[in-house]
């Protein structure tokens, strides 16, 4: 986030091409005087949107982020606070929305005063939170220019729809020119199907099914865990140790039973990545190594988390939360290892 004042505009024309003009825009109208609307300044790419409201406590606004446009919020009149927090720190609770290049989120952040003159430049990466109440409600005048980003060199499919994996392998690219969308931003709506009687065949098996039915690069993941004492087990069955459609709960209590007795605990986490990209198959690989405990312990994680805990640690991954899980886990590692390859290897040709 950057927050300046409009006199100070020069010193950020040099980080988009089409800075430059829309901070003249800013500077050579007086948009008291202009009528609310839309205005295309340089067609789709560039925008100005002319907005009057009074503004609203914290609580009755949402926090949100934009994919496609960098916002440039401008008070014409006003003061109003905004606030911002960085994307890591932020939880998606509505999936993008790619139509209003709009993501929902819950975050906690810090709140800026905003007076007249001012503006606010939000990427991608800033979620937001603007038009707040500042001592006390205030009608604000305000224009947001929407400045379009540049198309990804590389536009890769995740087979998936969860939000919170989306999200984290976006941040990770974050800065490069690597797009990612989800199934159903991609246009497939079908369930893929995972087959096989290992982690590495589930992962092809749904990134070539979009790749081959829909004809974009797609990557796809499947994660185990892998019990020493247990040969191997749950393995690939670990979402369904239990048997189909049980809950978390059956599978750790099942896991537990089979290990009772057992003083080998040794235990890892394993996520395959496979990236199908122009019929060529890349893979990756993310392991961490752990233990199993006697019993559950914390409620932080979900799966196998209570009774796993990794290497070099005391607590189960459920007690130590997202954040730290995250920092060391199996599938951020893969993850790790996919970003590196993008841009060390595909974008740099």
């Amino acid at each position: 986030m950057i927050f300046d004042h409009l006199k100070n505009a020069y010193l950020y024309h040099s980080m988009h091409p089409l800075f430059q003009k829309a901070f003249d825009y800013l500077a050579s109208n007086d948009f008291n005087k202009m009528e609310n609307g839309i205005y295309e300044i340089d067609e789709k790419n560039l925008l100005a949107i002319v907005n009057s409201y009074e503004t609203e406590p914290a609580s009755q606004r949402v926090w949100e982020g934009h994919r496609k446009y960098i916002d440039i919020q401008f008070v014409a009149h006003g003061t109003e606070n905004m606030g911002h927090s960085p994307i890591q720190s932020a939880t998606v609770i509505q999936a993008y929305d790619a139509e209003n290049d709009f993501t929902k989120f819950e975050a906690t952040g810090t709140e800026i005063s905003v007076p007249t003159g001012y503006f606010t430049i939000f990427y991608p990466t800033d979620v937001h939170k603007p038009n707040l109440v500042n001592a006390q409600p205030m009608q604000i005048k305000k224009v947001v220019m929407k400045v379009r980003l540049p198309e990804p060199d590389l536009q890769l499919t995740f087979a998936s729809n969860n939000a919170h994996k989306l999200e984290e392998i976006r941040r990770k690219l974050a800065g490069s020119s690597v797009g990612i969308l989800g199934l159903s931003e991609s246009g497939v709506h079908e369930e893929l199907s995972e087959t096989g009687d290992t982690l590495e065949a589930n992962a092809f098996e749904k990134a070539n099914r979009v790749f081959s039915k829909f004809g974009l690069n797609c990557f796809a993941d499947d994660t185990g865990l892998e019990v020493e004492a247990l040969h191997g087990a749950p393995g690939v069955y670990s979402a369904r140790y239990a048997g189909e459609g049980v809950s978390y709960e059956d599978n750790v209590k099942k896991l537990l039973a089979e290990m009772m007795g057992k003083t080998n605990r040794k235990a890892r986490f394993r996520t395959i990545i496979s990236l199908v990209m122009d019929a060529t198959e890349y893979r990756f690989e993310g392991i961490i190594n752990g233990s199993i405990t006697e019993n559950p312990s914390g409620t932080q994680g979900f799966g196998y988390d209570p009774v796993f805990v990794p290497e070099g640690y005391k607590q189960t991954f459920a007690e130590m939360g997202p954040d730290l899980k995250n920092q060391i886990s199996h599938r951020g590692l893969a993850i790790e290892k996919l970003v590196r390859f993008l841009k060390e290897e595909v974008l740099k040709k």
